[in-house]
């Protein structure tokens, strides 16, 4: 039988997970799902709270899931004065920062179980995929690591919501 597979957002101490399979995972200025929109300085940049997810198994496989990938289209669509860096992270870590404001910047001396450097995320591709560490075998639950994203908005941004973009998870069923 085939995997089924979801992806979750992990927000709060908990963490609480919340299936994000086939939704929208919104940058805000809180550690929540309905986190206040995060909003363009009159200088300098705003930063959203990290926004962490992963896999989670809700079907096992029949032998094993691995070779986990994440990778965007290659372009940033979220327009002038916005940009995206993500990480994949070993642990989860709670996002901080001054709530209604900005969150704390997305590097290696905040979060302790990221496992890079944060990088644009147009920089993984479909031909240039950042992998994950980690797999599961035919039990269910989550497995890999976590992909940690934030969001900066720059006194250029101009004002209104931001483009979308499509984020993909891939791995290997056997």
């Amino acid at each position: 039988m085939a995997a089924t597979v979801q992806i979750r957002q992990y927000t709060g101490a908990g963490p609480t997970q919340t299936d994000k399979t086939s939704g929208s995972i919104v940058a805000g200025t809180s550690d929540e799902l309905a986190a206040s929109n995060l909003r363009v300085p009159s200088s300098g940049s705003n930063y959203s709270y990290w926004l962490t997810t992963g896999l989670y198994c809700t079907v096992a496989a029949d032998n094993a899931l691995n070779n986990i990938k994440w990778y965007s289209d290659g372009t940033n669509s979220l327009g002038t004065g916005v940009d995206m860096v993500v990480t994949p992270a070993s642990a989860y870590v709670q996002s901080v920062g001054t709530a209604g404001s900005s969150g704390s910047v997305l590097s290696l001396a905040n979060h302790s179980g990221a496992s890079a450097v944060p990088v644009a995320y147009e920089s993984y591709t479909s031909g240039a995929k950042l992998t994950i560490a980690g797999s599961t075998d035919t039990t269910t639950g989550c497995f890999g690591d976590f992909l940690v994203m934030q969001v900066n908005i720059e006194s250029t941004a101009g004002a209104g919501n931001t483009g979308e973009e499509t984020l993909t998870w891939q791995w290997d069923e056997s």
